[in-house]
């Protein structure tokens, strides 16, 4: 009896649950190798277990960090993977999408589906790419049109990505924002969810409002997470972070840590190391060098649970990216390389990684098959 005719007699959920116990790279290679596993590594509902986290047989699956970045001569822009506890180097890949409009910028990453928003400086135009590196597909989303989303007045826009459990579904959420009309205006917001594969206005009131410029987002807990501001004014930090909720679709605003200090000048968000929570690093640049404050908020949700766990104190200008474990902080500095900071050594590991510094962005990526029956290749 051939291997064939064995799992021609075994039921097809059986198949699925023993080709879910195989590493995302195993079936890839199975594909390849036995066209008689092409529809059942293909199939829909194969690949739905493959994807959701309800699956508890499933293959543990490696993490690694992905960080984007463009050279320093702004020629050419790149995706970098690092093993997760190292950070040696695994892949690099020159970005296979060029901007037309001027600037690529990280939306997120879940799943092993890369969101990306090719726009300008102050995110008035925009394209949303979704992008399976591992198995080299991609989606172009379609762009907002006969929604009447874009009034006379509109100004920029802000993007957030993630992933609903609850129906195994990718989403992509913009608010679109109109802050130098002189009227009062409503921002609205609109979702995309891959399943569907169209816009629709979510109808919800946006209790935050962001600048004209990029703001970057985090996802963790289901929620897609910006930081903010409670009113169209834009003196100073952001004061608040507004969520979203892609599994319920609703808006939920949080608070900041109440004594950050009267020196604060500028806020950054990155997950948690256990990607339950948030951790907010706040600035209090000096005349030399930087100081970043590390705060994490230690029961997600509940604001008197923020805790300030350490600072960060360099000779130079840095940008902290990424707290990548409970006392190390991946950074790229003003010399444009990308450094991994011992906070309790006061050690400081080049990681051989060169780009412009404002260019940085970083998440973290686990392979999976998403896209597989919906993404197109690229055409070389």
């Amino acid at each position: 009896m051939t291997n064939n005719d064995l799992y021609a007699k075994l039921p097809q959920d059986v198949i699925f649950q023993i080709l879910l116990k195989l590493p995302t790279r195993s079936l890839l290679q199975l594909r390849c190798v036995s066209k008689s596993f092409v529809p059942l590594i293909s199939h829909p509902h194969f690949l739905r277990l493959h994807i959701s986290s309800s699956s508890a047989t499933a293959a543990p699956q490696p993490y690694h960090h992905l960080l984007y970045y463009e050279s320093s001569d702004y020629t050419k822009s790149y995706f970098s993977f690092h093993v997760e506890k190292t950070f040696s180097l695994c892949k690099l890949i020159e970005t296979p999408f060029k901007s037309v409009n001027g600037y690529l910028r990280l939306v997120g990453c879940s799943r092993g589906v890369v969101c990306l928003f090719d726009t300008n400086y102050f995110t008035f135009v925009g394209t949303v790419i979704l992008w399976n590196p591992f198995i080299g597909k991609f989606k172009i989303l379609p762009c907002l049109q006969g929604l009447n989303c874009f009034g006379s007045n509109f100004s920029h826009m802000a993007v957030g990505f993630g992933f609903d459990h609850r129906t195994v579904d990718f989403k992509v959420v913009k608010v679109l924002y109109d802050c130098d009309s002189e009227h009062k205006f409503l921002p609205k917001a609109f979702i995309y969810g891959i399943k569907i594969g169209s816009w629709r206005s979510i109808g919800l009131v946006v209790p935050c409002f962001m600048p004209r410029n990029w703001s970057s987002s985090v996802f963790v807990n289901g929620i897609v997470h910006w930081l903010a501001y409670k009113l169209p004014e834009f003196n100073g930090p952001p004061n608040c972070i507004m969520g979203f909720d892609v599994v319920d679709e609703v808006f939920k605003l949080m608070e900041l840590p109440q004594n950050l200090g009267p020196n604060c000048n500028e806020l950054r968000l990155s997950p948690s190391v256990d990607k339950k929570s948030v951790v907010l690093f706040v600035s209090d640049r000096e005349n030399v060098g930087d100081t970043w404050k590390v705060w994490l908020m230690n029961d997600y949700g509940k604001v008197e649970s923020w805790t300030r766990k350490f600072t960060v104190v360099l000779d130079q200008v840095f940008f902290p990216l990424k707290l990548v474990s409970d006392g190390e902080v991946l950074a790229a500095i003003s010399d444009e390389k990308l450094v991994l900071f011992d906070v309790g050594k006061e050690e400081i590991k080049d990681l051989d990684v060169c780009g412009l510094p404002l260019s940085f962005g970083a998440a973290s990526y686990m392979p999976s098959l998403a896209l597989l029956d919906v993404g197109e290749h690229f055409v070389k």
